[in-house]
């Protein structure tokens, strides 16, 4: 699985990247402080985690780029904000976690975002 963790704040990318580190080691995990640096590594992810207010290019309109460009990706937003919610949904987000993060609700979304991201990738091969 190929993850990007995309938050302006460097100590919730290394939190976030814990957490999927303990939850499966081999999971390659590419960390990113702005919407604009996702678009521009160019590579196919199967899951992003994506904060959705950063300076310039916020979250939601990083997804609204990747979907427009026709990038499948499992797409989990992170913030603080509640009322981003149905804006997310707009961009087929598969989950929306309000920070702080709690571990549990994290493995299960991610859990799920696997399942999901692995069903994504058996369609298109």
């Amino acid at each position: 699985m190929n993850i990007a963790v995309v938050d302006d704040e460097e100590a919730i990318r290394e939190q976030i990247g814990g957490f999927i580190k303990k939850r499966n080691p081999d999971f390659l995990i590419s960390g990113f402080a702005t919407g604009e640096g996702l678009l521009a590594a160019g590579t196919g992810f199967d899951i992003i985690f994506l904060d959705v207010q950063m300076e310039g290019m916020d979250g939601i309109e990083a997804a609204r780029t990747l979907r427009q460009s026709g990038m499948d990706a499992v797409v989990i937003f992170i913030t603080g904000i509640r009322k981003y919610v149905f804006e997310a949904f707009d961009v087929s987000a598969f989950h929306y976690l309000l920070k702080p993060i709690e571990e549990q609700k994290f493995m299960e979304a991610l859990g799920r975002a696997a399942e999901e991201a692995g069903k994504r990738k058996g369609r298109k091969e």
